[in-house]
């Protein structure tokens, strides 16, 4: 794409339209202010839970937009944003997401088959020479050979350049589409952009069929880590204990016998009784009667009685059943080359793999005060046991670039393969923080040991940091309510580095504890007056070493009563309305260079009394300020069913937002501008944009993202938008 005017004239307008767009003071209207007084009620009597009937407004105030050249210039008050239309590498459409990925209000299998799915897969993008006046941009991008859900797709690299003369990024034409890969994810670039690393998403053993530089996973990897398929499992348990592989997998394997044209279980009974004398089959013996360890027996005998055609017929039906096979994850890296290059490859995973749960994140540490350099990723896994069945959790890879090692089990052990949060892990975000120069993740589960089931099901969002083992949880910050089959409303999305000591956690959450027990819990238990002013976190801490709402979450724990109760149920399927329990809103925290959070609370910086609030986006801007943004989605106003999962494909209104707003804060949530409306620009909700240098941040994204104008899901033409922030003035 070049632009086709003057761009000496074009610079010179640019400037006069952003010199307009003022500086300093916000846009936003009286009725719509969001004082940092207001906002800062999440942290009161309630501790973190919210205290304040009153939310936090969004506004009614929408930036204008007008366009010069083939460039968007919008004012926002107190801040400006530049897009420009870009054709994705070889005009291919993106990819499209993939069936049961996890979003923070909904899930894509909500919209019943892939061919319904209609919301870009995630794409990533790295920022590098953020010093200098043309810093870079690189995107990592699935594409697809098509429109629909079964064409082929591939992963794809390319690079955009900032032009200072009209304010916003030109193609350089240095691009790659990697057909090695099915999805390229998490990219990351060298501060001077000589180096540029993605993660390539492979099929099973593609390493055997591929030239790789090294298969870390298989030099360094634990037991797990390195069974990629289950294959030799079934077949030896076929040959050695076929009955019991029966008996124990009993839902997946019994339709054999009961959906058999010609077996029924009389075939089988009078053989039974008389070679199990002691046994008692009961008054009405079925196939379905013949489970459980305890009847390996039993199931070898009907097996072996089979004829030969019906039992060559169950072997195949185990494996067709059984059979599982692991994705690779590869980091590919170019080292001073184009992008068109054959990049070095490396075997980083081979637990991925199943259901697509979570994003796949990478950083690159150049140099630290240690002379290390290293690679960190994050990613949610299908990893194989000793006896053919699979689990899901998440690892972060932490790998040593200067030998291209890993070290997952040794006392001075960088990352983790598994166990970020009890349960199955929904989803995980790895980040880096470079003043205590140490990787993490925050991690969303279906459940936890803590709480249980005892007061309604509740999911946790934890931090863990590089140093932890695999056997052991993140530290607790939050809780959202879930299900065990990996349905959760709200989560953890990212963790942004304030200083060596301090992290700030950004979540997304419903409130599912009522102010007024929370109150009379702070009342009765803790000894706090509720109605005063002022958070009420350090008062908890001394009752029970951690902030208010761990603090009650953990009196329903230890006192196993219903005193204190919190709400249950939350529409996490569907339902005849949205209920104001399952209204979701945005939520940061400040927490320790280890992810614990004793002693502070959740902000909730942005809560809304009729609408969904999700897609959270928090970027540090260099100069003490913090870009967030956020989305809006249905509204208890709509008046329409609530149909989230499993329902039908009115659940697009939950992975579709209806509109997105941006404000800036302070590293105590203060509200310094804003929020303010973006006129049709977006982003995906779980991508990240970058700091670009000197007040900018940079995401790309589809063109007409919003409900109401939605351009649709796949498309070959994306905008290519940057931030600027009057502040860096």
């Amino acid at each position: 794409m070049g632009l086709l005017i003057n761009k000496k004239l074009l610079a010179l307008s640019l400037a006069a339209l952003l010199a307009a767009c003022g500086g300093g003071g916000g846009s936003s209207s009286s009725d719509s202010d969001t004082s940092s007084t207001d906002n800062g009620s999440g942290q009161g009597s309630s501790g973190g839970q919210g205290s304040s009937d009153d939310d936090t407004p969004i506004s009614d105030n929408v930036g204008t937009t007008v366009t010069v050249g083939d460039v968007e210039v919008t004012n926002l008050g107190f801040a400006s944003l530049t897009a420009v239309d870009l054709t994705l590498p070889e005009a291919m459409n993106n990819a499209r997401e993939v069936y049961q990925m996890a979003h923070y209000i909904a899930r894509t299998d909500g919209e019943q088959d892939q061919e319904d799915i209609d919301i870009p897969i995630r794409s990533y993008t790295a920022t590098c020479a953020t010093d200098t006046e043309t810093p870079r941009m690189f995107v990592s991008t699935s594409l697809s050979e098509g429109s629909s859900a079964a064409d082929t797709t591939y992963g794809s690299v390319y690079e955009l350049q900032y032009d200072p003369s009209t304010s916003s990024f030109e193609p350089t034409g240095n691009a790659t589409l990697l057909r090695q890969c099915s999805e390229s994810h998490g990219i990351a670039a060298s501060a001077d952009c000589s180096t540029v690393a993605v993660l390539c998403n492979t099929d099973y053993q593609a390493s055997e069929r591929y030239d790789v530089q090294g298969d870390l996973v298989e030099q360094y990897g634990s037991t797990w880590m390195k069974m990629e398929d289950n294959i030799d499992t079934i077949e030896s348990r076929i040959t050695n204990e076929i009955g019991l592989l029966v008996a124990t997998n009993h839902s997946k394997y019994i339709n054999f016998f009961t959906g058999h044209a010609t077996l029924t279980f009389d075939d089988f009974l009078a053989g039974l009784e008389a070679t199990f004398p002691d046994t008692d089959f009961g008054d009405s013996p079925s196939f379905t009667t013949i489970k459980g360890a305890e009847m390996q027996e039993e199931m070898e005998y009907i097996i072996s009685n089979l004829s030969s055609g019906n039992y060559d017929d169950l072997l195949q039906h185990i494996r067709d059943v059984s059979y599982k096979y692991n994705e690779q994850i590869w980091l590919l890296e170019w080292e001073n080359q184009t992008l068109s290059e054959v990049p070095d490859a490396y075997v980083v995973n081979k637990m991925h793999g199943g259901t697509h749960l979570g994003a796949q994140e990478l950083s690159y540490v150049e140099e630290d005060s240690q002379d290390r350099s290293s690679y960190g990723f994050s990613v949610s896994a299908r990893v194989f046991d000793g006896y053919g069945n699979s689990h899901y959790s998440a690892g972060l890879t932490v790998i040593d670039r200067d030998n291209w090692s890993l070290d997952m089990s040794s006392s001075d052990n960088r990352g983790w393969y598994w166990a970020c949060g009890d349960g199955h892990v929904v989803n995980i975000r790895s980040f880096y923080n470079p003043d205590s120069e140490l990787y993490g993740a925050i991690c969303t589960s279906d459940w936890n040991d803590w709480i249980g089931s005892t007061h309604g099901q509740l999911g946790t969002i934890a931090i863990k940091m590089e140093a932890s083992s695999s056997s052991t949880e993140g530290r607790f910050n939050h809780f959202v309510p879930s299900t065990s089959v990996m349905v959760s409303n709200g989560g953890g999305h990212t963790v942004v580095p304030v200083d060596a000591d301090t992290n700030l956690s950004l979540i997304v959450a419903p409130k599912y504890i009522e102010t007024a027990d929370m109150d009379r819990f702070l009342q009765d238990e803790v000894g706090v007056d509720s109605s005063g002013s002022g958070p009420f976190d350090e008062d908890c801490a001394d009752y029970d070493s951690t902030n208010c709402f761990l603090s009650y979450m953990s009196y329903n724990y230890w006192e196993d009563d219903d005193s204190f109760p919190t709400i249950s149920r939350q529409g996490l399927y569907s339902g005849d309305a949205l209920e104001p329990n399952s209204l979701t809103r945005i939520g940061i925290a400040k927490v320790s260079a280890s992810g614990s959070m004793e002693g502070q609370g959740f902000n909730w910086v942005v809560e809304d009394n009729d609408c969904q609030i999700s897609d959270p986006q928090l970027v540090d801007l260099k100069n003490g300020r913090y870009l967030l943004g956020y989305a809006k989605f249905q509204c208890i106003s709509d008046n329409l069913s609530f149909d989230r999962i499993y329902a039908n494909r009115g659940s697009k209104r939950l992975l579709v937002p209806k509109a997105f707003y941006i404000m800036e804060i302070d590293a105590d949530m203060n509200v310094l501008e804003g929020p303010i409306e973006l006129p049709n620009y977006g982003w995906g909700g779980l991508d990240e944009p970058m700091y670009m240098g000197d007040g900018k941040v940079a995401w790309t994204y589809i063109k007409n993202p919003t409900y109401d104008s939605y351009g649709g899901g796949q498309q070959n033409v994306w905008q290519a938008m940057i931030y600027h922030s009057n502040s860096a003035n």
